[in-house]
């Protein structure tokens, strides 16, 4: 058996769960045995670009339209159409054996256009339960997408079942762990740490109204309100939304948070910053199956998520909480715990979640395995 090509089709390069699962899928595979390379739709040179080219290349296919506040169901309709062809033309020119589609409102076209270039193996994956916009237009483009997705895909995966029923609706898919983490990387007897005052409390990923981060600051002002020594880290950048992060700034100092609040950069040591770290915070408005929580229980770190998070998040070490209970009740919580528990971190097991553990399944997949 030849080596093979596979095409990852997914938004951007930059820093994602997605992103670190094809970065870390990347560095285990023997390239002799599947050659890997990414195609994008945006234009944007991604956090991971420069280094995932050691391993293959990144192709930029933009949208021709993109989002828009009023008209997206007719730009995402035309974009869809646009990117069929687009991809169509750039598989005539560019042979592979398996395209992998991420890309949750592409997925049904790519997989078209690949079997329509005789692409053997078509996978088209969803990493989320609930999108950005979920309406009487969107909830019909899923129909019809996932209408495609069965007729065309040779695989359907999702890390979820919600997220199986939002991209195959009745048509069903496979629950498969993605992303995953290096455990070699997050290793907690790799740090030694200084003993600290107070609670430590983290939050990473992009800073925007669905991660939830103003939720979080006000969770560190009840904490404090308690008589709790408190510091809250945020690690992350703003993508889509770069206003949002003024928005949260300005709830720090609304309540005079200046000095409890920390803002770091995307490229931040996160492994050192968990180990320094008590408690994650999740408050999620929407979301699939954060990354970050299985780093942060690999860790030792416990976890307080909205429970509009996928329940699979969960190896041992979280705490599903309503966000309608407020900050002060998850405040509540957090200090509930702690005087349970005490400062001491649990390490548990997360083998299953180890990237090469789960890469092992997709390699079967890759090579048209059930």
């Amino acid at each position: 058996m030849g080596k093979k090509k596979l095409l990852f089709i997914l938004g951007s390069m930059d820093i994602g769960g997605v992103q670190s699962g094809i970065m870390n899928f990347a560095k285990l595979i023997d390239p002799e045995e599947i050659h890997i390379d990414v195609l994008v739709h945006t234009k944007t040179i991604g956090f991971h670009e420069e280094a995932f080219k050691e391993y293959g290349e990144v192709y930029h296919l933009p949208l021709r339209l993109g989002a828009h506040k009023y008209l997206w169901p007719l730009f995402y309709v035309c974009d869809n159409i646009f990117f069929y062809k687009d991809l169509k033309l750039f598989l005539s020119k560019h042979h592979y054996d398996i395209v992998h589609s991420k890309a949750l409102g592409l997925s049904a076209v790519a997989v078209k256009a690949a079997k329509k270039e005789g692409v053997p193996i078509r996978i088209a994956q969803c990493h989320v339960d609930k999108p950005n916009h979920l309406n009487i237009y969107s909830r019909l483009c899923y129909r019809i997408g996932a209408r495609i997705i069965e007729k065309n895909a040779t695989c359907k995966l999702a890390v979820s079942p919600k997220a199986a029923d939002l991209m195959f609706c009745k048509f069903g898919g496979r629950v498969i762990k993605n992303p995953t983490i290096s455990l070699e990387r997050f290793n907690p007897s790799k740090y030694s740490v200084m003993p600290h005052e107070g609670i430590n409390i983290i939050q990473v990923g992009t800073f925007s109204h669905r991660k939830n981060q103003c939720f979080s600051v006000c969770v560190l002002n009840e904490i404090l309100k308690h008589g709790v020594a408190a510091k809250l880290t945020f690690v992350g950048y703003s993508l889509d939304e770069p206003a949002y992060i003024d928005e949260i700034k300005q709830t720090v100092d609304e309540y005079g948070l200046n000095k409890n609040v920390e803002f770091l950069p995307k490229d931040s040591d996160i492994p050192l910053l968990l180990a320094e770290s008590d408690y994650m915070l999740i408050p999620s408005l929407r979301e699939g199956l954060p990354n970050v929580a299985l780093e942060a229980q690999a860790m030792g770190v416990f976890c307080f998520i909205s429970d509009t998070v996928y329940q699979g998040t969960n190896s041992g070490l979280c705490e599903f909480l309503s966000l309608d209970e407020g900050p002060k009740k998850w405040a509540e919580f957090i200090i509930a715990y702690r005087e349970k528990h005490g400062s001491d971190k649990q390490y548990i097991d997360m083998s299953e979640w180890d990237n090469k553990t789960v890469v092992k399944e997709y390699i079967k997949i890759w090579n048209g395995e059930k």
